[in-house]
C-alpha cells in the first residue's frame, strides 16, 4: 500500500534542496512501507545478511529482530521521523506496526547484548520513546518507558562495554532520557554504568584503554563503535552529568591512550583489527604506519564525534584541536572512491553525518556545503542505477538502520533539518 507524500501538510522546508532531501527521505520510506509484512497489529521486515561459514559469505535472508542497528526498531525509528516530518499517515502506521513488533520481541535480544543502545533494549526503548513523542502516541510512549525501566535492572556482569552493545553506548542514550523523564532508579543506573567502565579500565604506560573484543593479538582498539572513543566521550557525558571528576580524569586517561597511536603521516588512528602486530607497552612490536580505517564505527570519523562531544562537554582546546585534525581527515575520505556505500556505519552517509555534527559545533559553514554535496551525490547514483548501495555491498536494498535504506533516509531527513532530527551515530 502507498500513499503520496502530503507536502501541503509537511514541515515547512528552508530551501529547495532541503524539499529534494525530504522527497528522497520519503521515496526510501514508500519502498519500505511497500515490504512491511504484517501480522495482526504488527510488522516486520526480510533483510539480507552474510552466512559467515563460508570462504567468500553467502547472502541469506531472516526477518528483523528487535536491535536498533539492523532490526525493527531503526527501521520504526526512522519512519517514525519520517511521519514527524510529512505527517503522512503510511509512514505513521507502518512505523508503529514495526516498533511494536521491536517491543514485543525485545526480551529475545540475548542478556550479554540486553544493555546496548545499538543492539540491545536500550536502543528499543529510545526508539519507542522517540517516536511515541514524534507521533503522539501515548501507547508506543508508555511502552517505551516501560521497557526503559526494565533495562535498569539488568545484570551488568553479563553486559558488556562499548558502544555497539554495552556501558558506552547506553549511557548518553540514558542521559537523554533522565533528563525528560527523570526518576531516581535511572540516575542510580547510569552512575553504576560509569564506574563498570572506571572499573574494566586497563590501564598502562599509554594511559587506560578497555578489552572489549575478544580474541586477537593486537592492542585494545581505538575508534568510536569499539573502542576507546567511545568509552571516553560515555564517561565524559557521565562527568558532565554527575559532576564527578573521576569520570573526567578516566576520560582523559583514555585520551591519552588513543592519542599515543595517532598516526602523522596517515592524520589518523589505527585500526587494529587490520593488524595482529603487539603493543610494545605489553612486549609487542607495534610500529606506526598500521592501516586505519576511515568510518563512524573505527577511525577519524568516529574519532571526531568523540572530540567533537568532548570539545562542547569540556571546552578543553586540545579537544578541538584534536576534532579539526580528525575532521580534515573524515572530509579528505568523503567521496565515493573512498567509500563505495551510502550506509551509516561505514559509508558516505556515516562520514557526512559526522561532518554535519563539525558544521553545527564548529560553525563551519563548509562542512554543511559538503554534507549537502555528499547527498546530491547519492540522489544522482540513485537516479542512475535505482539502488542504494548498502553497507553490505551487494545489491540487495537492506531495510536495516545501520547498513541500509532506513539510516540512509534518516541522513536524508537529518539534511532538511538536523536539529529537529538529531544524529544517532553521536547522542548529544
Amino acid at each position: 500500500m502507498e500513499t503520496a507524500l502530503s507536502t501541503a501538510q509537511a514541515n515547512p522546508a528552508t530551501t529547495p534542496a532541503s524539499g529534494a532531501f525530504l522527497e528522497t527521505a520519503a521515496d526510501i520510506g514508500r519502498s519500505l512501507c511497500r515490504d512491511a509484512i504484517w501480522h495482526g497489529d504488527r510488522c516486520n521486515f526480510l533483510t539480507s545478511t552474510n552466512d559467515p561459514a563460508f570462504t567468500y559469505p553467502k547472502p541469506y535472508f531472516k526477518a528483523l529482530e528487535a536491535d536498533f542497528y539492523g532490526g525493527a526498531a531503526g527501521v520504526g525509528f526512522f519512519l517514525a521521523a519520517l511521519g514527524h516530518a510529512t505527517n503522512d499517515a503510511l509512514f505513521r502506521q507502518i512505523a508503529l506496526g514495526t516498533l511494536r513488533n521491536a517491543l514485543l520481541t525485545a526480551h529475545r535480544i540475548a542478556p550479554q547484548a540486553a544493555l546496548g543502545f545499538f543492539v540491545g533494549r536500550t536502543g528499543v526503548a529510545y526508539a519507542a520513546i522517540r517516536a511515541g513523542q514524534w507521533l503522539h502516541d501515548e501507547k508506543t510512549l508508555l511502552e517505551g518507558r516501560q521497557l526503559l525501566e526494565h533495562v535498569t535492572s539488568l545484570d551488568l556482569h553479563l553486559t558488556g562495554l562499548d558502544v555497539v552493545d554495552g556501558a558506552a553506548g547506553a549511557i548518553p542514550a540514558l542521559i537523554q532520557l533522565e533528563r525528560e523523564y527523570p526518576y531516581p532508579a535511572l540516575r542510580s543506573f547510569i552512575v553504576q554504568l560509569a564506574d563498570q567502565l572506571v572499573s574494566k579500565a586497563q590501564q598502562s604506560v599509554r594511559g587506560w584503554s578497555w578489552n572489549t573484543i575478544t580474541g586477537g593479538d593486537h592492542p585494545n582498539l581505538t575508534g568510536f563503535a569499539h573502542g576507546v572513543a567511545g568509552i571516553v566521550n560515555a564517561l565524559l557525558e557521565a562527568y558532565a552529568f554527575t559532576q564527578n571528576p573521576v569520570y573526567q580524569e578516566a576520560a582523559f586517561q583514555g585520551l591519552r591512550y588513543e592519542n599515543s597511536f595517532f598516526d602523522q603521516q596517515q592524520q589518523n588512528w589505527p585500526d587494529f583489527r587490520l593488524t595482529d602486530t603487539q603493543d610494545p607497552a605489553q612486549g609487542g612490536g607495534y610500529a606506526a604506519g598500521s592501516p586505519c580505517s576511515c568510518a563512524w564505527c573505527h577511525g577519524a570519523p568516529g574519532i571526531a564525534l568523540s572530540r567533537l562531544r568532548g570539545y562542547e562537554l569540556t571546552l578543553h582546546p586540545a579537544l578541538k584541536a584534536e576534532a579539526i585534525t580528525a575532521v580534515k581527515t573524515t572530509a579528505a575520505h568523503s567521496s565515493w572512491d573512498q567509500q563505495q556505500n551510502f550506509s551509516l556505519c561505514h559509508g558516505l552517509s556515516g562520514n557526512a553525518d559526522v561532518l554535519l555534527e563539525a558544521a553545527d559545533v564548529l560553525a563551519l559553514a563548509q562542512y554543511q556545503q559538503q554534507t549537502a554535496a555528499i547527498g546530491r551525490e547519492g540522489q544522482e547514483r540513485y537516479r542512475t542505477t535505482e539502488l542504494w548501495a548498502t553497507g553490505l555491498y551487494n545489491a540487495y536494498q537492506l531495510p536495516d538502520f545501520m547498513l541500509g535504506l532506513a539510516g540512509i533516509g534518516y541522513f536524508y531527513l537529518r539534511l532538511t533539518n538536523p536539529h529537529v532530527y538529531p544524529s544517532v551515530l553521536l547522542l548529544r
